[in-house]
């Protein structure tokens, strides 16, 4: 295929290095298969990764209280959680992965009566945060104790990931690797996929920046432990000051997804964002990519004035388009990324 062939399918937008793009039968955006038997857990029934044929968000709160142990939260009132997931679904979000468990007081209920209402499929999560959530017990139980009540409160609540894992600081604590270590360990008993949350703190990126290697070191502790770096998105990277996409591209090479799951976010500007996708994209990786907007503020709430749960799609997403993406491309990561993520089969 010519250089000018392949532009062709991306739609003459942008002159992407084609020497080194893998993708272009992703550009084209060919049938995605699955393994036998594979699935995708929701709260209320499992689903062939075939039906989700509109764009899924990997990394949301519908359910949460943040800062960790507030005593009351917007998502507190469900009925209007249901109404901003309907209007969601209006703006052509499919299903939405709830990022929350016990230590952010995460309720499934309200998930399940949100999924029910709203007619919208609902991923629930499992795990724990980050050491200032974790509960007194997790100081002085092994990894495999650890793992053994995260494959109990996945089957029991229908969890269909384990997420979002992360930790508080720049270095992960001796309690942050052991449940780290115990996510992978139930991974490889469970098959569920897994999303990470990467260090970062404060409202801009030069308080106190995101470690350079700090998500290569999660994914060094998971893959250590038994997880399976398919099934593995490591969250956060956008938060990262990397417009050339170094870290970001070193994860894809060693086959896990790629969390660009602050959109619309400060931190780092989201043209820089967008930015640091192409370059993905011209390195050919655009199959490792995921979004999301890890909505978790009231501020965002259509009903407040914000954009809305859909925000990756209606703020951001055009913005990958105005960088040269296709919408043809886009429709991969959003669509085929996404379920190729999310889709297991069960074990055990």
């Amino acid at each position: 295929m010519t250089r000018r062939e392949a532009l062709a399918l991306l739609g003459g937008g942008v002159a992407l290095g084609v020497s080194r793009w893998t993708g272009v039968a992703f550009a084209q955006r060919k049938p995605v298969t699955f393994p036998t038997g594979a699935i995708i857990r929701t709260l209320t029934k499992d689903l062939a990764p075939e039906s989700i044929t509109t764009s899924a968000l990997f990394h949301e709160h519908l359910s949460m209280h943040y800062p960790i142990g507030t005593p009351t939260s917007f998502s507190d009132d469900v009925a209007l959680i249901v109404e901003e997931v309907k209007l969601a679904k209006a703006d052509g979000v499919g299903l939405i992965v709830d990022g929350g468990h016990p230590d952010m007081k995460r309720d499934l209920d309200a998930l399940r009566r949100i999924a029910t209402e709203a007619e919208l499929p609902i991923v629930g999560s499992g795990g724990y945060y980050m050491q200032r959530s974790y509960p007194p017990e997790i100081a002085t139980k092994s990894a495999d104790e650890i793992a053994g009540t995260l494959i109990s409160d996945a089957k029991a609540g229908r969890l269909g990931a384990f997420g979002e894992i992360g930790q508080d600081g720049g270095v992960l604590t001796a309690d942050e690797t052991k449940v780290f270590q115990a996510v992978a360990k139930a991974q490889a008993k469970t098959g569920l996929p897994i999303f990470t949350h990467n260090a970062y703190t404060g409202t801009r990126p030069t308080q106190n920046p995101v470690p350079r290697d700090a998500a290569l070191k999660q994914l060094d502790v998971l893959e250590a432990a038994g997880g399976k770096a398919s099934s593995i998105a490591i969250g956060h990277v956008c938060c990262l000051d990397d417009p050339k996409a170094e870290i970001a591209i070193a994860l894809a090479k060693r086959g896990v997804f790629v969390g660009f799951d602050r959109v619309t976010i400060a931190l780092v500007p989201d043209a820089q964002k967008a930015t640091t996708i192409m370059a993905m994209v011209e390195a050919g990786y655009a199959s490792h990519v995921l979004l999301s907007s890890d909505f978790y503020s009231g501020r965002s709430l259509k009903k407040n004035g914000g954009p809305g749960i859909a925000q990756t799609l209606t703020v951001f997403a055009p913005m990958l388009i105005k960088a040269g993406m296709s919408e043809v491309m886009l429709k991969g990561i959003l669509v085929d990324n996404a379920r190729r993520f999310l889709a297991f089969v069960p074990r055990g």
